[in-house]
Parts: C-alpha cells; structure tokens; sequence
C-alpha cells in the first residue's frame, strides 16, 4: 500500500511539470511576457500567443486578409432626425403675464397669425403710455432741431446748442423706434388701452408642444418655452461624418436616409451644411440634411442612418464584422502573422454596412485578421 501511495505521489509531480513545461513551449521560447493588451481581464496577460509547426488550431478559426472597398462604395452615417429650424417657432413672451386663454392644443394645425396664447399684464397699459411719451417727445424734438437750424443759418445760435437738439432728435427717433417694435411685436395698437395681448403664430405648422397651462404664470425670462410650432413637411437629419471622411461629404450632395420605423423604405435628401469644429471626443463633424417629409412620416428625434456616395478613388478598409471584439468600452481584432502568431490589437471602428465594420486605425491593407473563432483566440492568448 505504502508503495502504491509513493507510485502515485510521484507521477502526479512528474505530470505537473510537464504541464508546465508545455504551458511555456506554447508561449515564447525565452519565457518573457509581452505587455498586457489595454482591456485585458488578467493581469500581466500577453497580448499575443505564438504556436510551433503544424499546433496551431487552424481547423477552429478562419482568417482573412484587409482589403481597401473599392471606388465607388457607399458610407454609412449614424444620424437623427430634427426639427427644420428655419420652419420651426418656439414661443415665449415678451413681457411677464398670466394666460388667460389657450385655444389651440398639440397636433393643431395653425396658421400664420394665428392666437397661440392669450395674455392679461399691467405691463402692456405701461408699453402703450411709453409708446405715446416716445411720439410725444419725437415731436417736440423735431420742433427744437427745426427752430436751431433755422437760427443757426441767421448766425444766432451757437454750435453746441445746435448739436444738443441734434442729439435730443436722435435719442427721441430711437425711443419712438424701440416703443414701436414693442407694440408691433405684441400686436396691439398705442391708442387703444388694454391689459390683454396675444402671442401668436410666426410660421405656419403643427402644435408639437405645448408648456403653458390656463391661469398660469408666464415670466419673460422663463427659460422653457410655452409652446412650439414646426412645419413638418421638411425635416432635418443631423449625421455624424468622421473627420477621415470629410473630403466624401460636400454640400448639394445627395443623401438616402434609412430609419429602423421602416425598414423596407428609404427617403431622399440633400446635404445643405457641413460643421466646422471637430467634436474633440468622437471626432466626427456634423453634417445637415434636408429631407421631404410631405406625409410625416419621418418623426424629429428617429435615429437614422445616413448614406453617402463616396467620390471615385475614395477607398476605406473594411473587415468581417464578426472579426471585432468589444469590451464594452474598446475594440479589438486579433492579428495573425506567418500563420502561428496571434496577436490581440486595439482598432478605432466606424460603422457597419453589409456585415462589414469600418477601420478607422489600427490596421493596413494586406494585415491578416481572425474571423471565425476570434472570441476563441482572444482566450486562448489571456489565458497565457
């Protein structure tokens, strides 16, 4: 029995070492350990792990070489749809108040002119009384600057006076100016007194929100507006163009816009301006679409995608999107090189289109890259 224990002690040592020893003949020759990949889950892990002759498990993996997409492909963008703000009003009031009435509500349509809110202040009898005090002093001083001109032809007035009636005339011009575009803006006339103004309609289109309530209170500096009205006909799609593919993108270029509402349909458009700052963390620019929307069936804040022809010679390397690996935060590839190295190497990746990612950086033409069983060969190389 004591022979039997002494037997077995010894082979489960000599097992154990040579265990060991096949561990490091399978990684590198000196022992050494390469850097830990950025996102590795083990510590000290090596980034890469190289087979001998013939060991290396070909039958599980598939791997393809990166090639450059030839002229003529399309990019796709990632994008939202917006309100056209050219056609879009947000409605706030010019002076504090209560609404007294609200006689349109979300989904109406409404007409330039339109009474969107109707308001009671004190303010608008004060507007009216400096609207009057403004023509009233714009009078007197086109008397004044009439008489000192008159005197100073006949050499009986000095020039300082002369130029104080000329200020008094311009500072009256002014006041009666800015009274004006009060009343005008408020819709209400100076010789009629009133507490009630209403704000209406700027544009034409559809009640798309509203914030204001009967009886509430409506501050002129109130940061939310009340109400917004947009026309819908024509909508805006706001993409997202990689700064590698700014030279693709110009302005008049035609776009089709594709939104996941929809899958079997596509709606056309137009590319009408390009950003000109760099969002400093994607670093991707903005680019605006117009795209008709005469049935409304786009809605503002869809996610879209957006492509765009590419320019003749234009080319972008494009791998299996089954060769990507995330961790949640970064991406990987796994490189093979002459057959028996496999190497894990972070990628900066684009979109997707047709089962292919987008390679911003990390890779070149001509690379070779894990497709089938990538996920099997990142373990592989962490668990050295």
């Amino acid at each position: 029995m004591f022979a039997q224990k002494k037997f077995l002690t010894l082979a489960l040592s000599t097992l154990s070492a040579l265990s060991l020893a096949a561990c490091d003949g399978r990684g590198h020759g000196t022992g050494e350990a390469a850097p830990a990949p950025a996102g590795a889950n083990n510590e000290g892990a090596r980034d890469f792990v190289r087979y001998e002759p013939g060991t290396a498990p070909l039958g599980f993996i598939k791997i393809e070489t990166v090639t450059e997409s030839e002229a003529g492909t399309s990019v796709s963008l990632p994008a939202r749809v917006s309100f056209d703000e050219d056609h879009t009003q947000r409605v706030a009031s010019p002076i504090d108040g209560r609404a007294t009435g609200v006689p349109v509500k979300i989904g109406d349509k409404v007409k330039v002119g339109q009474p969107l809110i109707l308001l009671s202040s004190p303010n608008v009898g004060q507007i009216q009384a400096d609207a009057q005090k403004a023509e009233s002093d714009l009078t007197v001083a086109q008397k004044a600057i009439d008489r000192a001109h008159k005197l100073q032809s006949d050499g009986a007035i000095a020039d300082k006076d002369v130029a104080q009636a000329e200020a008094d005339f311009r500072k009256a011009t002014s006041d009666r100016a800015r009274a004006t575009a009060q009343l005008k803006s408020l819709g209400i006339s100076p010789s009629e007194p009133s507490n009630n103004v209403a704000l209406r309609a700027q544009v034409p289109g559809v009640v798309v929100d509203r914030n204001v309530l009967l009886g509430q209170e409506v501050r002129a500096d109130q940061a939310t507006p009340l109400m917004t009205i947009s026309s819908l006909d024509t909508l805006w799609v706001l993409a997202d163009v990689y700064e590698q593919d700014l030279g693709l993108v110009e302005v008049d270029a035609p776009v089709v816009v594709n939104v996941p509402a929809y899958p079997a349909d596509s709606f056309s458009g137009k590319i009408t301006n390009i950003g000109e700052v760099v969002d400093s963390t994607t670093r991707t620019v903005k680019v605006r679409c117009v795209v008709p929307n005469p049935d409304h069936r786009l809605k503002p804040e869809m996610f879209a995608r957006v492509k765009v022809q590419s320019k003749p010679g234009h080319k972008v390397l494009m791998v299996p999107s089954k060769a990507i690996l995330n961790d949640g935060e970064k991406f990987y590839v796994i490189v093979a090189q002459e057959g028996i190295t496999f190497r894990i190497r972070r990628v900066s990746v684009g979109p997707d289109q047709d089962g292919k990612s987008r390679i911003l950086s990390g890779l070149t033409p001509g690379e070779k890259v894990v497709t089938d069983g990538a996920i099997f060969m990142r373990r592989e190389i962490e668990s050295q």
